[in-house]
């Protein structure tokens, strides 16, 4: 299976292009997947410390009519998270798998949620039940880890362990200096043994954040595959599921095994 990740401008005089440089990047690479950032259709709501109301609603409509159109232009499977609201009116951050005109899947609300300048993300919405579920397509199953979710060891476990080949881990960090969610990703793939594939956002937000981008794919081994830069913002790579099956028999995988 091959799965485009992805550098992305979440800035609205950006989207137009990009939606129609990845649709024609997705057709010439034939990928199947394509994984977004973290609800990449609205610039970082949780940079502001207060909740806004029309703001969320609005980011709610608008990754609906973003998502119907990049998936009217391309067939392949796109994967990422939204922001929604639910009839009792709590809000989340929701995962999902959507082709043509509709989801797939949608397995998991994102659970760990910062409380911090740049982001107040428990203040815009709350987190989801703790559950580890999986989602299948074409032959290959995915778990989803969403940005602070890497650093959830014991959930990137149980997620190999229910049989995900993937891990699909939208986010929305900052240029901290290092590469320090390199490490992160490259860890999630050695205790999990799956491909951990990455898309972030690459922009700046205000004067003195930046998002760093750096979107990324690794193999069960924690060898990065690929990265995107300014030069490269969409990258697609092969998977290979008897690769991520094997590495769940092997160190340290096959330790922690049952637990």
């Amino acid at each position: 299976m091959k799965i485009t990740i992805v550098n992305w401008d979440a800035r609205t005089e950006s989207i137009d292009a990009q939606l129609e440089a990845l649709a024609a990047h997705v057709v010439n690479s034939a990928s199947e997947v394509v994984l977004l950032p973290e609800m990449p259709f609205s610039v970082w709501l949780a940079a502001s410390e207060t909740y806004d109301e029309e703001r969320w609603q609005a980011s709610v409509a608008l990754h609906l009519r973003l998502l119907a159109r990049l998936g009217g232009r391309t067939s392949a499977v796109i994967a990422g998270s939204r922001p929604v609201i639910e009839a009792a009116g709590e809000r989340h951050n929701r995962t999902f798998l959507w082709r043509n005109d509709g989801f797939l899947a949608q397995p998991h609300d994102k659970q760990d949620l910062p409380l911090e300048s740049g982001y107040w993300e428990a203040a815009w919405y709350s987190p989801g039940p703790r559950c580890a579920a999986t989602a299948g397509f074409g032959g290959t199953v995915f778990g989803f880890l969403v940005c602070t979710e890497l650093w959830n060891r014991s959930r990137a476990m149980t997620l190999g362990q229910q049989g995900a080949h993937v891990l699909l881990a939208p986010r929305a960090t900052p240029d901290l200096g290092s590469d320090v969610w390199l490490a992160g990703i490259r860890s999630a793939a050695v205790v999990s043994g799956c491909y951990v594939l990455s898309s972030n956002f690459a922009y700046p937000l205000q004067e003195g954040f930046t998002f760093e981008g750096l979107s990324a794919a690794c193999d069960p081994d924690g060898t990065i595959l690929a990265l995107c830069d300014a030069h490269n913002p969409f990258r697609t790579v092969d998977i290979d599921i008897s690769a991520a099956e094997a590495a769940k028999q092997t160190y340290p995988r096959y330790i922690f095994r049952g637990r």
